[in-house]
């Protein structure tokens, strides 16, 4: 991580950093805090405990940035917030087992970004990177145990439990005043962390609101934050997509400069050895051996290069997926004509929409199957079963309906075909 000032933000209060003397100061905009550290060109920013989310999950041990495009197509199932809205990068830990690489990702609302980008452009600094605030406390801890590490933050009073060299937790409250409620607070994060043995640590200036039985450390977690071994860099997705998009320029002009280098060595070696006329055959074939060596090397950098616009484009349909999930279940929904009931539906990416329910007759099942396959946004609309059955002493119709969701890509397995011409 650049040596460069460090602020951590929050739409309240930031803290300030002082490179030089080591010194914090909070203070209520991003313009004092920045004039009270000799108003630096560019910052790092740590964003604040309650501007980002933290979710802990195991994943195979790849390179970081294949993780990474796994973690992209599950944002929604680790976090509350649309896919589309946020922005995230992960931490690799070193808890390796039979499930994978233990990983931490880290994710805040684009929104937020923005946000604090606009404000300390307006005066008049460039951010470098912006990094959770709660990775300071990391080195605060005692490496190997289990600590809980308190200090004040831009928000209040933070509270980072650490396990093992990560956080398993944070917890903001506001600036406390009394040793009592320290206590209740450390008692409170020690039995969510599930651990007894876990070891409150303080900074300094909360030497007074803490037992004597605490013990204490100078260097605020805000100025751990530098020496963190972390590439961690929340960023937006468009700016993500735009530096994809700078490296593969750079690799086509390297590969063309490559090219037309290669091309220029082999026409002056053939000139050098076409004044030997005596020699003209052997020229000739060393001439075409070189000529197939730099087809071959062009050949593997376009293969190169097809591969990492494959990878831009499935960047692209991760960020922008064709239809929402929501508005497939909206459209079944509002298919059911009067006396059919949906009781069960299942949809997700790559795979078949599959939606159940019960009729009082048959007549209103063929209705419900003509109005989805009406519909542009599914084919292949189809009947999985119907059985008659009875509720009390009322028949009713219990159905299974399936469709193909038009853009729903890439699907799980290739349809198979029958004898028929049909698909299954």
């Amino acid at each position: 991580m650049s040596h460069l000032p460090i602020i951590e933000w929050s739409p309240e209060n930031c803290l300030a950093l002082d490179p030089s003397s080591g010194q914090i100061s909070q203070h209520v905009t991003p313009t004092e805090a920045l004039r009270a550290i000799g108003s630096p060109r560019r910052i790092n920013l740590a964003l604040g405990r309650r501007q980002y989310f933290q979710r802990s999950l195991r994943l195979p041990d790849l390179e970081i940035d294949e993780v990474r495009n796994l973690v992209r197509f599950r944002l929604e199932e680790l976090f509350p917030v649309p896919a589309n809205e946020l922005a995230f990068d992960i931490h690799p830990t070193e808890s390796i087992d039979s499930e994978g690489r233990e990983f931490v990702v880290f994710a805040t609302r684009a929104e937020t970004l923005k946000q604090a980008r606009a404000l300390f452009q307006h005066a008049g600094t460039k951010i470098e990177s912006m990094i959770p605030a709660g990775l300071g406390s990391i080195l605060c801890g005692d490496p190997g145990k289990s600590s809980l590490v308190m200090a004040p933050c831009a928000e209040g009073t933070s509270f980072d439990v650490i396990t093992h060299g990560n956080i398993d937790s944070s917890r903001v409250t506001h600036s406390m005043t009394t040793t009592a409620e320290m206590d209740t607070e450390i008692r409170r994060n020690i039995a969510a962390g599930g651990q007894s043995s876990t070891a409150p640590l303080a900074h300094d200036s909360l030497r007074e609101l803490v037992s004597p039985n605490v013990r204490t450390f100078s260097e605020h977690p805000l100025s751990k934050v530098a020496h963190h071994p972390t590439s961690i860099n929340l960023r937006l997705p468009e700016d993500l997509a735009k530096a994809a998009g700078a490296k593969l320029g750079a690799r086509k002009r390297l590969v063309g400069l490559l090219a037309g280098s290669l091309f220029i060595a082999g026409v002056f070696t053939w000139m050098a050895h076409d004044e030997d006329s005596a020699a003209f055959a052997k020229v000739q074939t060393d001439y075409n051996g070189k000529v197939d060596r730099i087809n071959a090397q062009i050949g593997r950098i376009r293969t190169e290069s097809t591969k990492i616009e494959e990878q831009m484009q499935l960047v692209s349909d991760g960020l922008q997926p064709r239809q929402a999930i929501g508005d497939i279940l909206t459209i079944a929904a509002n298919a059911a004509p009067d006396g059919l009931w949906l009781t069960g539906a299942s949809i997700e990416r790559g795979k078949d929409l599959s939606v159940r329910g019960t009729a009082l007759s048959n007549a209103q099942v063929a209705a419900f199957v003509d109005t989805l396959s009406a519909t542009p946004r599914l084919r292949e609309v189809k009947l999985a079963f119907s059985n008659n059955n009875n509720i009390g002493d009322t028949p009713v119709v219990q159905f299974s309906v399936t469709a193909h969701v038009v853009g729903n890509l890439p699907l799980a397995e290739p349809r198979k075909e029958t004898r028929g011409g049909r698909s299954r």
